[in-house]
């Protein structure tokens, strides 16, 4: 969990510029864990191309019904894929917005949820907030998965944003601005 002085030092950074959060991100590393559920969403500067985000298609995960998933099946359209779990109060509190952009984008894109979590508890989280968009299992190997596509702390929430060309156009670690899925979105699909 990351300790009192380093949120201190987080909000500080947040305020000065992105630049140096990414440093003081890079800097925590060593004391986050995927248990952590950082304040404030950093947004790793990435180059839109179809190669950093082959781990992400090559990935499957199982579904409620315990049915691998492959995510090469969502190929084609833009999608943001968002690494979660129940604990965790930053991602709750995003959860409401990813069922608005699915509702109201959800022809055109996918949001999928890949939770690190148990299984029951996901069920039941998704039922109380009427969770409308694909959700995924998984653990160890959701954690890694997020750390080849630049969760460089293994923190939550993490969500990456991928256009209809599965190329990787922005990584976002921590909470998300109200509003911030919807306008990387929207651009990309048309």
């Amino acid at each position: 969990m990351v300790n009192l002085k380093s949120w201190v030092l987080i909000e500080q950074m947040r305020k000065s510029s992105l630049t140096a959060l990414l440093a003081l991100s890079a800097g925590v590393a060593g004391q986050a864990t995927a248990a952590d559920s950082l304040p404030v969403a950093a947004a790793a500067p990435i180059a839109a191309n179809e190669a950093a985000a082959q781990p992400l298609f090559a990935a499957s995960f199982k579904d409620f019904d315990r049915q691998q998933q492959s995510l090469a099946q969502y190929k084609g359209k833009p999608m943001v894929v968002y690494f979660w779990a129940t604990w965790c109060k930053s991602c709750k509190q995003e959860v409401p917005e990813l069922i608005a952009l699915h509702k109201k984008f959800g022809t055109k894109m996918h949001v999928i949820g890949i939770a690190i979590d148990n299984t029951d508890k996901v069920r039941q989280f998704a039922q109380d907030h009427q969770i409308n968009y694909k959700l995924l299992l998984g653990s160890n190997d959701a954690i890694a998965l997020s750390k080849q596509l630049g969760n460089s702390v293994g923190g939550l929430p993490f969500a990456v944003v991928v256009d209809a060309k599965g190329r990787i156009v922005k990584t976002l670690l921590g909470e998300t601005p109200p509003g911030k899925f919807e306008e990387l979105v929207r651009p990309l699909i048309g």
